[in-house]
C-alpha cells in the first residue's frame, strides 16, 4: 500500500512542480535569505565553466561510469567516478562558508521518474587555507534554493521523501500521507554538519511551506523507510 501511495505521487509530480522547483514550492524556511549564486556556461555538455573554475567531465559508456575533473585556482581535484553514473550535470559558484573565496557546487542527476527525476549527487567544493576539499551528498533533489542563512548559519537543506500510516477513525479509512523532509546541513568552513532538526513539509499537491504536526512516533516510523543521508569525501 505504502508503495501504491509514493507511485501515485510520483505520476502526478510534473504536473505539480511546472511552475517551480520542489524545494521553492515546499520551502519550509521560505523568508531566509539565500544564499547567492553564479550558474556556470554550459555551451559543451561535458564542460562546465565558471568564472572562477571549470568542471569537465570524461564518460565511459561501457562501464557505465564518468571521470569529473574540477579544476579551480590551478588546482585540478578528481571527483570518485565509482559514486556516480550520471545522465547530466549542473554547477554554480558561490562563496559557501563565507571566507570570500569561491566555492564550487556540481549536481550530476541519476534520474527517476516522476517527483523523483532529479535525484542526484551534489558536490560541494569548500575553500580552505589550504586548498579545497570535496564533500558529496545523495539528495533527492537539489537547486539553488536550497542554499540559505538559517540562524546566521550557512546552511544546505537535504531533501528526501517519506510516507506516514495514519490509522482509521470515524471519518478516514487506514492512509498515508505523504511528506517532504528537509534536514538542514550547516556548512562550517570545510565541513557539512548534521546537527539541526528536519522541518517536515506536507506534500498537498499545492504549494506550501507549513511545518507539519507530526508526534515523534510518526516521524519515526516515516524515517525508517528514508534512505540516508550520504556523505562521501572524494578526496583527502
Amino acid at each position: 500500500m505504502k508503495r501504491v501511495a509514493l507511485i501515485f505521487t510520483a505520476l502526478l509530480g510534473l504536473t505539480v512542480f511546472a511552475n517551480g522547483t520542489i524545494i521553492e514550492q515546499y520551502h519550509p524556511y521560505p523568508n531566509a535569505a539565500r544564499i547567492a549564486v553564479k550558474m556556470c556556461a554550459g555551451g559543451n555538455a561535458d564542460v562546465l565553466q565558471c568564472p572562477h573554475f571549470q568542471v569537465r567531465v570524461k564518460r565511459n559508456l561501457e562501464q557505465e561510469k564518468i571521470s569529473t575533473t574540477l579544476e579551480i585556482f590551478g588546482r585540478s581535484l578528481l571527483i570518485r567516478s565509482q559514486l556516480i553514473s550520471a545522465a547530466w550535470m549542473s554547477a554554480w559558484q558561490a562563496d559557501l562558508n563565507f571566507d570570500g573565496k569561491a566555492d564550487a557546487i556540481i549536481k550530476f542527476n541519476w534520474g527517476g521518474n516522476g517527483i523523483i527525476w532529479d535525484q542526484n549527487y551534489t558536490t560541494f567544493a569548500l575553500s580552505s587555507p589550504v586548498g579545497y576539499k570535496l564533500t558529496t551528498i545523495s539528495t533527492i533533489t537539489f537547486d539553488p534554493s536550497a542554499l540559505i542563512r538559517l540562524n546566521g548559519k550557512a546552511t544546505i537543506l537535504h531533501t528526501s521523501l517519506v510516507s506516514v500510516l495514519f490509522p482509521a477513525n470515524k471519518k478516514f479509512a487506514e492512509r498515508y500521507h505523504n511528506y517532504w523532509v528537509f534536514h538542514p546541513l550547516e556548512i562550517r568552513g570545510t565541513k557539512i554538519l548534521k546537527n539541526q532538526a528536519a522541518a517536515w513539509v506536507q506534500y498537498t499537491y499545492k504549494p506550501s511551506h507549513r511545518h507539519a504536526q507530526l508526534t515523534p512516533a510518526q516521524k519515526q516510523a516515516g524515517l525508517k523507510d528514508e534512505e540516508p543521508i550520504q556523505f562521501f569525501v572524494p578526496m583527502k
